[in-house]
């Protein structure tokens, strides 16, 4: 049971196009992600809600059980053993270095849910990691996978918050690729700053596939953000190559406008476009897979063009014969993020 809560997971591994399998998991993981009831909430603009995060699996083989169910060899144990070692996974699942919860909270009159994972020894304040997963409506979740990286970001001081957006994730409200996801990221700025062991002058963005597309709006929103890493993030959403399946699948009805103008909706998505817009402030990274299938790598390769003709210095990892996710050079991949994010580079 524990296994099919997080049954989102599988989603890395098969088509949208895989309509049962995307029906039951849906169902299933919508029910598993509304908060916990029974928290009181503090009297602020947001009514921020906390509760706490019970771990997904009652023990490591139990998950590594699960892990071996992926197509791919690269999601299986083998592999998760040396992402995630047993001793690690323990550390976590006890809490004893950090506190993992879900949260709750108000935005457009919308209750809105998302996760906060947090070093436990603020001394006085740790810096924060916004952190954005991929995926769109009934597609986009929280994995677990998420959740255990949020918690290696958290072990090293961060406090790191994510939301589920709206209309995602078991969050009030219809999903909204456009100025609702958006805005709802945008309140965990306001979150950060109800935080009194939040550092507010340190936001760090961390965004994968959808969530990197739209941390660029992020920073075109707000010059809060200290530092920010995309990871296969789309910058063109208008000459994509998969334009006509999410056509068929996605973008009707929770793309702002595109029923009126497809092109104008999709430019505005797609930082490719306006890349003056971006913060000049935060320091960007930009990590890519060689040969991601689902995000071709020449999105990240022509905003940086385009980036480096406006005087700005943005940092590009390109992969070689890296995928989407890519999980098969996560070692790396993650040393890459701690060097971006450390407060002592």
């Amino acid at each position: 049971m524990i296994a099919l809560k997080y049954l989102a997971l599988v989603f890395r591994y098969t088509s949208i196009n895989s309509a049962r399998m995307r029906v039951v998991a849906t169902v299933l993981l919508v029910a598993s992600l509304v908060p916990v009831c029974g928290s009181t909430a503090p009297k602020d603009a947001r009514q921020l809600e906390r509760t706490p995060y019970e771990f997904a699996f009652d023990s490591y083989a139990a998950w590594l059980a699960f892990m071996d169910t992926a197509p791919d060899p690269s999601w299986q144990a083998p592999a998760m053993k040396t992402l995630v070692p047993e001793a690690t996974f323990d550390n976590y699942r006890a809490g004893r270095t950090v506190r993992a919860e879900r949260i709750s909270y108000l935005n457009d009159n919308l209750r809105i849910n998302g996760f906060m994972v947090a070093y436990k020894q603020c001394e006085p304040v740790c810096p924060v990691i916004i952190y954005a997963q991929g995926g769109v409506a009934q597609w986009s979740r929280t994995t677990f996978f998420d959740l255990l990286e949020m918690h290696r970001l958290a072990a090293q001081g961060f406090i790191v918050l994510s939301t589920s957006r709206r209309g995602e994730g078991g969050s009030e409200g219809t999903a909204n690729l456009g100025a609702g996801d958006l805005s709802d990221t945008l309140a965990l700025i306001d979150i950060v700053d109800q935080l009194p062991e939040a550092d507010g002058t340190t936001i760090n963005y961390f965004g994968f596939s959808r969530g990197g597309a739209l941390g660029y709006r992020v920073l075109a929103g707000t010059d809060r953000i200290n530092a920010a890493v995309m990871l296969g993030a789309p910058s063109d959403s208008l000459l994509s190559p998969r334009r006509a399946e999410f056509h068929d699948a996605v973008y009707p009805g929770i793309v702002d406008g595109y029923e009126a103008d497809p092109d104008a909706a999709l430019r505005a998505l797609s930082a490719l476009y306006w890349p003056e817009r971006l913060s000049e402030r935060t320091r960007l990274l930009l990590l890519h897979g060689g040969s991601d299938k689902r995000v071709h790598p020449y999105n990240s390769l022509r905003l940086v063009d385009r980036l480096q003709g406006l005087g700005r210095s943005p940092r590009l990892v390109l992969f070689e014969q890296g995928s989407h996710s890519l999980i098969e050079h996560y070692v790396d991949v993650r040393r890459e993020i701690d060097r971006w994010f450390s407060v002592e580079r």
